[in-house]
């Protein structure tokens, strides 16, 4: 390895008048201290013109802003890497042959005189092989990834004169690394090593279902079944619920190759659920793999109950109640305040308590008791999630003590009412809330209802679903707004008088006010999956060998984020139990990583000290190995190979025949030496070191100059 080094510095101006500027810097410094009150040495004086001298070209440097330059080059002995895909793809009915195919290509590259060699392993990372033994290489990666290969080869493209890649092509991680690879200005040697042809198969491509469901109710759940080769046979598809036999069908597989199966379930409880859709498989199948889905969706409860808080009787009050009894699940309590400590049928505000959702209608009124402010106020404390409608009825003054739950806040306080029409934000309604409610053609044709006459400016983190319009002209006001923070959802509109939507709806759309209402209802019933503290994985099905990163959110009852606490979580599978302990990475968030060494469908749990005492997170599942990623399609991508050798300037080879690839390679390493040039640059006038030098210098001015009596 033979090295050599340079250094060049190069300022911002002209180089002649910063000579000039050093000059008249010298001479200036020599003339103040050609003559001293009191007479020093010549010594003295030369030492002072030094440092004045010193001080001042260093600060004209900084002017200057100097960039110092160090360029290092290196000739180092560059070598072919190979790299060699050890994936399960390769692992099919004929692996005992490419396993011999494989061995004999390495042996071949070792023999071949002239071509210096570094052997690499892959499928979801790149791993150094030792030179004399594969022993690394047992196909079981559940993933490959060539997108780090070409990561690897950037990183060390100074001893790399050429690769090659031995692999079917197939990508189950990463990106097509094509466009990347065309910039290494590296030749990429592909091999081919797979079956290019496409075998006779049957394959679940995809399945449609809800994530979030109702325990109860029937949903609808489609799978997307292609074939090739099977055309007019008959096969049965099976739905499964945890290995229990839900429905199943038998189906003549399409013509075209693609045929939709529909399935109607409906689960009994609720809780996180996992279905399974099965395909028998057929006799000639290229693998069996496939013809299994496993996926994963959360069943809500639909008995939950509702308490309606109202400060006064009035027609908002009625329209809501009676679109919320629309849905016979759902268990309606109303605590509508008549007078003063009165409620309507003489019911008791310990309502509030049992209620899983609130919805705060006219309210607080003007003869609110602090008794029900604080019941109310208690359970969105603990984060129970509400609805709150601003109507002409609230009584400002009392509403300061839920001011901070509310996604917005007010510029002032008045009394004015005017009449506006909603603004609706489509794309955010229409990611939250059922489609048939969406259409903004549909929302501005619904009646003015009444708003207060101030400015209103919604909280950051919270979501306008609409805004205020008066007479048609966009006010940028919120009008209706959702918000939902760690566990806690809110859903606001910010007016009254909304029984009219019902009214003016009740003959051209008869459904839409009470479906606004139960989709408000269905948003904030959500909830239920946000935690003080979750636990949740990030996917729910995992290929054997793959690592399950475990992640976790932690606040306080405030909904702080906490990120002091330890936290465990312990993973099973059948009887046998492990545990990983999370590390923070801030603001609440704690993440670890689990490596399983078997299969099946795990359960977790979460648990962590929290003010001295133990809490719980919510339980979970994933599963690994029901679903091969890399044996669902194990045809060969001779396409693709083929593309990534020629956009580097290699060639594609079959792994039956590569007699030129060692003549190419041999060529290749004939100049094995190859010159790495590294430049550091250096910004010496933001560099802290300067300036505490300037000021030492500055100091052992001053301190001569008082020690010596100089004025």
């Amino acid at each position: 390895m033979i090295m050599q080094s340079s250094f060049s510095l190069v300022t911002s101006g002209s180089s002649l008048l910063l000579i000039a500027l050093i000059l008249a810097i010298v001479l200036f410094s020599f003339f103040i201290y050609k003559y001293t009150i009191p007479s020093v040495s010549r010594v003295l004086r030369t030492g002072l013109v030094f440092l004045r001298t010193a001080i001042l070209v260093l600060i004209l440097f900084l002017i200057y802003e100097p960039i110092a330059s160090m360029i290092k080059s290196e000739t180092v002995e560059s070598k072919t890497r190979i790299y060699i895909d050890n994936s399960n793809s390769i692992a099919t009915s004929d692996s005992a042959g490419r396993i011999a195919q494989l061995n004999t290509f390495i042996q071949k590259m070792r023999s071949t005189g002239g071509i210096k060699t570094a052997l690499f392993s892959f499928g979801r990372s790149v791993d150094s092989l030792v030179t004399e033994q594969n022993d690394k290489i047992d196909f079981t990666s559940g993933y490959t990834n060539f997108e780090n290969i070409i990561t690897d080869i950037r990183k060390n493209s100074d001893h790399i004169n050429s690769a090659v890649i031995i692999s079917d092509g197939i990508i189950t991680d990463g990106i097509d690394p094509t466009y990347q690879a065309e910039r290494l200005q590296i030749p990429l040697f592909t091999v081919g090593i797979g079956d290019s042809s496409r075998m006779k198969d049957i394959e679940i491509n995809n399945v449609s279902f809800n994530e979030y469901v109702y325990s109860g109710r029937d949903t609808k759940i489609e799978a997307l079944i292609t074939n090739l080769g099977y055309q007019n046979r008959n096969t049965r598809v099976s739905l499964f619920e945890e290995n229990r036999l839900v429905e199943s069908k038998d189906i003549i597989l399409g013509t075209s190759g693609m045929d939709k199966i529909p399935f109607n379930y409906k689960p009994a409880e609720g809780g996180e659920k996992k279905l399974t859709i099965r395909i028998a498989p057929l006799s000639g199948e290229a693998t069996d793999k496939n013809n299994t889905r496993t996926f994963y969706l959360n069943v809500l409860d639909t008995k939950f109950n509702i308490c309606l808080v109202a400060g006064t009787p009035s027609a908002d009050v009625s329209a809501v109640s009676k679109a919320i009894t629309t849905d016979k699940n759902i268990g309606l309590k109303k605590l509508i305040q008549i007078s003063n400590d009165k409620f309507w049928n003489d019911e008791k505000p310990d309502l509030i308590d049992s209620a899983d959702v609130l919805f705060l209608i006219d309210f607080p009124g003007a003869e609110t008791s602090q008794n029900v402010l604080e019941k109310v106020t208690g359970a969105i404390s603990q984060n129970k999630p509400f609805f709150f409608l601003l109507s002409g009825n609230v009584n400002f003054s009392k509403l300061n003590i839920l001011q901070k739950f509310l996604p917005f806040t007010s510029t002032k306080n008045v009394n004015e009412l005017i009449q506006v029409q909603p603004d609706l934000n489509q794309d955010s309604y229409s990611s939250n809330f059922s489609s048939s409610n969406s259409g903004k053609i549909f929302w501005d044709k619904l009646p003015p209802v009444t708003q207060f006459n101030l400015e209103f400016i919604s909280n950051p983190g919270s979501n306008v679903l609409a805004r205020s319009r008066i007479k048609n002209i966009p006010t940028g006001n919120p009008f209706i707004i959702s918000s939902s923070i760690g566990r806690q959802r809110v859903f606001a509109i910010l007016g009254g008088d909304i029984w009219r939507w019902q009214l003016q709806t009740a003959e051209k759309n008869p459904d839409f006010f009470d479906n606004f209402i139960n989709d408000i209802v269905k948003w904030l019933r959500t909830s239920d999956s946000q935690k003080q503290f979750r636990i949740y994985t990030n996917k729910k099905n995992y290929s054997p060998g793959e690592d399950v990163i475990v992640s976790a959110e932690l606040y306080d009852r405030t909904l702080t984020p906490i990120d002091t606490a330890t936290i465990s979580v312990e993973l099973g599978l059948d009887s046998k139990k492990s545990e990983i302990i999370l590390s923070s990475s801030g603001n609440g968030l704690y993440s670890g990583i689990f490596s399983p060494t078997e299969s099946g469908d795990f359960t977790y749990e979460g648990s962590s000290d929290l003010y001295g005492s133990t809490i719980k997170s919510n339980t979970g599942r994933f599963n690994i190995g029901d679903i091969q990623i890399e044996r669902i399609d194990t045809r060969m991508r001779i396409d693709f190979l083929n593309l990534l050798a020629n956009s580097t300037g290699g060639n594609y080879y079959s792994v039956d025949n590569y007699s030129k690839l060692t003549e190419q390679l041999k060529k290749l390493n004939e100049k094995s030496l190859k010159e790495s040039v590294k430049r550091s640059d250096y910004q010496l006038w933001n560099n802290e070191w300067l300036m505490l030098l300037i000021i030492l210098l500055f100091s052992a001015e001053w301190f001569i100059r008082k020690r010596a009596g100089m004025i």
